[in-house]
């Protein structure tokens, strides 16, 4: 009888590994499909199978990445995206201000506003964004930028009717902060979901990254729901030195015994076997990026410093976001070193709950558009500016009507999708109607109902990052509840 060697057996636990993992994948995938809860994901045999005969031959070659910037607290959707033609301006107006009078002066002067061409809007209707995002409004001028107006978490297709008749499954909890930010991130309106949309995607294509010790996902902002997969993880990093220093405050004599002791096989107890490899990968991983990022591009001058003329409240934030989109390009420029093919960067900012005043509103617009600006000349400098999206979230839009110096919770918000692929300078998507009694209305001050849902909007991204057809409902289980499972601002792959 011929005895199998070390090779031979590590083989073979590496090839029974694989294969748990798939089965557990799948029977996953199986179990929440049997739910039947609001919002349950929608799997079907094909999608499964789809799932179980993967290979390695359908995973990308290429390289993609996604960065998704997230506004916390719900990015005022009417101080964002705002009419520049006379008529709907002063519905905007009279929406907000209560009068064309300007009496709360809450609202965008329409003269100082940056008027856009979109080829799209075929209703006479114009629309602008705010000054502090003139650097935007350049890309966007140039095609690189597209906008998504009034995206929001949806369960289903609903219109204003449905909605007041309650006739029809509404996401949980809707205008609070905590649930739809969860909601938004997990891509599926219900609280049994464990997986986010990216971590979905991080599971169908992390075998393309064969070689890499560093999870696909990298979070500028700690943990996050967005990035957590089954096998995939956000791996939480420092904007200024990469990977959390694991034994920074040791001195050598310490760190020494400490690997000693986990380098041990420890081949007689199991806990203790496991906390050996958390450790021996976490210190591998961070002396990865030590060298990765020693050995690449620092971009420091594109990211140039604090305007004068910004708010001071604001300064700390802008430097933050800035040395988060500064790593991120740097993480990018560190692609091969890494073995990464596919990456997914998450950064965040927050500040804009805004109940109390909209003072600040434009010089976090200017946070945003700076720094997403900044970042797309760093892809351009690396000459991959056609495989970089990033694209803008937050909890939710606010209201139309001011609550007298800021404005409240709402659903429906505009959204920016930024790239060399981006097929942008246009609007995807249906601009809403600025009455508070109009068909996009649901609420008393102006909640806006979204008229493109989280779902669409993801699966756009999806299908371009390298997610076949056949797999989109796995990542995004509703989609076929929607008409457009592809909102056209991306190519088609």
């Amino acid at each position: 009888m011929n005895l199998p060697g070390n090779k031979d057996i590590q083989r073979l636990l590496d090839e029974e590994k694989s294969l748990r993992s798939r089965r557990q994948f799948l029977m996953s995938a199986a179990g929440v499909a049997g739910m039947g809860a609001l919002g349950s994901f929608g799997f079907s045999l094909n999608s499964l199978a789809a799932a179980a005969t993967m290979s390695s031959a359908a995973l990308p070659t290429d390289y993609k990445a996604l960065v998704c910037f997230f506004m916390f607290g719900g990015n005022d959707n009417g101080n964002t995206l705002v009419p520049f033609d006379q008529t709907t301006y002063n519905s905007y107006l009279m929406g907000r201000e209560g009068s064309l009078a300007r009496p709360l002066g809450i609202t965008r002067l329409r003269e100082e506003l940056l008027p856009l061409v979109t080829p799209s809007m075929t209703d006479g209707r114009q629309v602008g964004l705010p000054p502090e995002m003139s650097r935007l409004k350049a890309l966007y001028d140039q095609g690189k930028v597209a906008i998504l107006p009034n995206v929001g978490v949806l369960a289903h297709p609903t219109t204003r009717t449905q909605y007041q008749s309650k006739t029809i499954e509404l996401p949980p909890q809707l205008f609070s902060h905590s649930d739809q930010q969860r909601f938004w991130q997990l891509g599926v309106p219900n609280y049994t979901t464990l997986t986010g949309w990216a971590g979905r995607m991080g599971d169908l294509l992390a075998a393309a990254n064969s070689s890499a010790a560093v999870s696909m996902c990298v979070s500028l902002n700690g943990n996050n729901a967005w990035q957590v997969g089954n096998s995939v993880l956000p791996y939480p990093i420092n904007a200024e030195t990469g990977a959390a220093e694991f034994w920074s405050f040791w001195n050598s004599n310490r760190r020494n015994a400490m690997n000693a002791l986990n380098a041990d096989p420890r081949t007689g107890n199991m806990l203790e076997r496991q906390a050996s490899r958390v450790y021996n990968r976490a210190v591998s991983a961070q002396d990865l990026m030590r060298t990765s990022l020693a050995a690449g591009q620092n971009f420091d001058d594109l990211f140039t410093g604090v305007p004068g003329d910004i708010d001071p409240g604001l300064v700390e934030d802008y430097m933050e976001v800035q040395e988060n989109f500064k790593m991120v390009a740097r993480m990018v420029d560190s692609r091969e070193r890494l073995g990464h093919k596919r990456q997914i960067f998450f950064v965040g900012l927050g500040g804009f709950d805004d109940h109390d005043s909209l003072a600040d509103h434009g010089d976090r617009l200017r946070i945003v558009s700076d720094h997403m600006a900044a970042f797309y000349a760093a892809t351009v400098r690396m000459g991959i500016q056609d495989k970089v999206v990033t694209f803008t979230a937050s909890d939710f839009g606010r209201t139309l009507k001011s609550n007298g110096s800021g404005s409240d919770h709402g659903w429906g918000s505009h959204h920016f999708a930024m790239g060399g692929s981006v097929l942008g300078g246009d609007l995807y998507g249906s601009f809403p109607s600025m009455d508070i009694a109009g068909p996009n209305s649901v609420e008393a001050q102006g909640q806006l109902l979204p008229s493109t849902s989280v779902d669409e909007y993801a699966a756009t991204l999806a299908k371009w990052y390298g997610v076949s057809s056949s797999d989109i409902p796995l990542v995004i289980p509703n989609i076929g509840r929607f008409a457009r499972p592809d909102l056209g601002f991306l190519p088609p792959v």
